[in-house]
């Protein structure tokens, strides 16, 4: 079976019909659910939201392209998304074993940190696979001199 990504921003009804061809699901969360995408190089996930707002979607999506260059090693590299946002592809990471986590750093203004939430991509580093629980006053503010 062939498997069509659909272009960045298409509608909701384009990415469904990419769902429907994705049996198998590999996460789940408060929010939405991840399933694997069969085809030659099985690098990339499909997030469906199940709540109205797509929330969790567009924060990954607001993230991963705000980030500088260098910052955007830490995250799972957001691929396409339909235009609801409901729809998020991204490239898939492999799981964790026992004990890689430690002494890795990654960015104080993510709060859900725990282990299962990161993965390794395929060059072996290390990214967090939900990064949609943020807090942006975890990183200090600059602030300007008083005149």
């Amino acid at each position: 079976m062939t498997i069509v990504i659909p272009d960045p921003n298409s509608p909701d009804s384009v990415f469904e019909a990419l769902w429907q061809k994705c049996q198998n699901r590999i996460g789940r969360g408060t929010s939405r659910e991840v399933y694997e995408i069969v085809d030659e190089q099985n690098d990339k996930v499909l997030k469906v939201c199940s709540r109205p707002s797509n929330y969790t979607n567009w924060a990954e999506i607001f993230i991963f392209n705000s980030a500088s260059d260098t910052d955007k090693n830490h995250f799972d590299k957001v691929i396409f998304w339909s235009r609801s946002g409901k729809f998020l592809v991204m490239e898939r990471l492999k799981p964790l074993v026992t004990g890689d986590i430690g002494g890795h750093k990654t960015p104080m203004c993510i709060t859900d940190k725990k282990p299962s939430n990161f993965g390794r991509d395929n060059t072996g580093k290390i990214k967090m696979l939900d990064y949609a629980a943020f807090n942006f006053e975890a990183h200090p503010l600059f602030e300007f001199p008083s005149t």
